[in-house]
C-alpha cells in the first residue's frame, strides 16, 4: 500500500523524503495494515497460531538484544509504560536516484499490545535488565525489531529483500526528532518505531528507533 511522494518546488534538497506522522504538508498518504497475520488471512488453528506467536517474540526478541548495544547508554533506574499508540512508519528509495521513494505509516492494532508485552519481556530477559531498570527506547526498539523480524517472514510492509540479508544500522530519536521528516538516499529502506513513554516518576518521551538498510 505504498504510495509516491515528491517535493514541492521550492524543495531544495537533493534527495527525498517523506514525511513524519504529525507533519502538517499536502501529501497523499495511505496507512499500513494494523493486522499482524497471525490474526489474519494465514488460516492457523488456535495451537498453531500460538505456536506462530511465540517464535515470532522468539525472533523479535533475539533481534533486539542484538541491537540493544544502540540504546545502552539511555538504561536507567526507571520504569517506563506506553503513553500513546506506537507507530510505524516505513521509507524505501530505490537505487536509482531519479525512482520516487514510497512511504507507508500506520499504528500498532490494539490487539498486538500483549504480544508487544511478551517480546518486550524477553528482551529485558534477554539483555538482563533488573526489576528496577528500563530504558525509554526499549518498547521502539522492540516494536522495529518485531516489524522487521515480520517483514522477513511474510513481506509485510514491503520492506525490500536486503531487510532479510543484512543487520540494519540503529539510529534512536526522541521528542521532536522523532516525529520529524524522515529522509533516506538512493538504495535505503528506512524503518522507524516511535513508542510515546511515559516514565514511573513523571514526564514524557516520544521514543523512537530507527533501523536503517542500505543495498
Amino acid at each position: 500500500m505504498a504510495h509516491d511522494h515528491e517535493h514541492g518546488p521550492d524543495c531544495n534538497h537533493e534527495h527525498e523524503h517523506v514525511h513524519g506522522p504529525d507533519c502538517d504538508h499536502d501529501h497523499d498518504h495511505e496507512d499500513a495494515p494494523q493486522q499482524h497475520p497471525v490474526f489474519e488471512a494465514e488460516e492457523l488453528s488456535d495451537s498453531e497460531a500460538e505456536r506462530l506467536a511465540d517464535e515470532l517474540a522468539e525472533a523479535t526478541a533475539r533481534m533486539a538484544s542484538e541491537l540493544a548495544w544502540a540504546i545502552g547508554p539511555y538504561r536507567e533506574r526507571e520504569s517506563f509504560a506506553l503513553a500513546g499508540a506506537p507507530v510505524a512508519v516505513v521509507f524505501e528509495r530505490a537505487p536509482n536516484s531519479k525512482a520516487k521513494p514510497k512511504h507507508r505509516s500506520g499504528q500498532l492494532a490494539p490487539e498486538l499490545l500483549p504480544f508487544l508485552v511478551d517480546a518486550t519481556v524477553r528482551t529485558r530477559e534477554r539483555i538482563a535488565y533488573a526489576e528496577d531498570e528500563d530504558n525509554p527506547f526499549l518498547i521502539a526498539l522492540v516494536l522495529a525489531c518485531f516489524y522487521a523480524v515480520e517483514s522477513s517472514r511474510s513481506g509485510a510492509l514491503g520492506l525490500g529483500p536486503e531487510t532479510r540479508r543484512v543487520q540494519p544500522t540503529v539510529e534512536v530519536l526522541r521528542d521532536d526528532a522523532a516525529t520529524a521528516d524522515i529522509f533516506g538516499v538512493p538504495g535505503s529502506a528506512m524503518l522507524r518505531a516511535i513508542a510515546p513513554v511515559e516514565a514511573a516518576t513523571g514526564g514524557e518521551t516520544i521514543a523512537a528507533v530507527q533501523l536503517v538498510w542500505r543495498t
